[in-house]
């Protein structure tokens, strides 16, 4: 259940932000949906999971834009791995936590990815990085931690707003 759970919820993110998202830009920059949906996979799946999900994301798309054919599924394994992997010692459960973890996630990413790409095309990283990935990756925390806090609303749940680690 949880495998197709994950294969929709990608589904839909990829339909969205490639469809939808640009409506909702401020300045040109947009929440990245699928990294969203990357980053709570990781974290209730685990690292293997978080990197399968993260090499079927960045492969779909790859095909979306095949002018940076195979570094978005690069890309998207790392995070998925990264994210899953982190969950061992970190209360994901806290708000804050998952802001920052998604903030986190995000420059990893684009950082990453504006790496690999400019050695296809060459650019500055780190002008392309500042520009685009640290607005986004502001941007898809607030969206995740408004999306969290909707749901902890919704369900019922007390929100938690405090880190803590965990041990063991």
């Amino acid at each position: 259940m949880g495998i197709v759970r994950n294969i929709l919820l990608i589904a839909l993110a990829l339909l969205l932000q490639t469809s939808w998202v640009h409506k909702i830009a401020i300045f040109g920059i947009t929440p990245d949906l699928v990294l969203l949906v990357l980053v709570y996979i990781g974290i209730s799946g685990g690292q293997i999971e978080g990197t399968a999900f993260g090499f079927i994301s960045g492969f779909l798309l790859d095909v979306y834009d095949p002018e940076a054919m195979g570094i978005n599924t690069l890309t998207n394994s790392i995070v998925g791995f990264a994210v899953g992997y982190s969950r061992i010692g970190v209360a994901a459960e806290e708000l804050r936590v998952q802001a920052l973890l998604l903030f986190l996630a995000g420059m990893l990413h684009d950082l990453i990815y504006f790496t690999l790409y400019s050695i296809a095309t060459p650019q500055p990283i780190l002008s392309s990085v500042l520009r685009y990935g640290l607005g986004t990756a502001f941007y898809t925390a607030c969206v995740g931690a408004g999306f969290s806090l909707l749901l902890s609303v919704r369900l019922n749940k007390r929100v938690r707003l405090s880190a803590r680690r965990l041990h063991g």
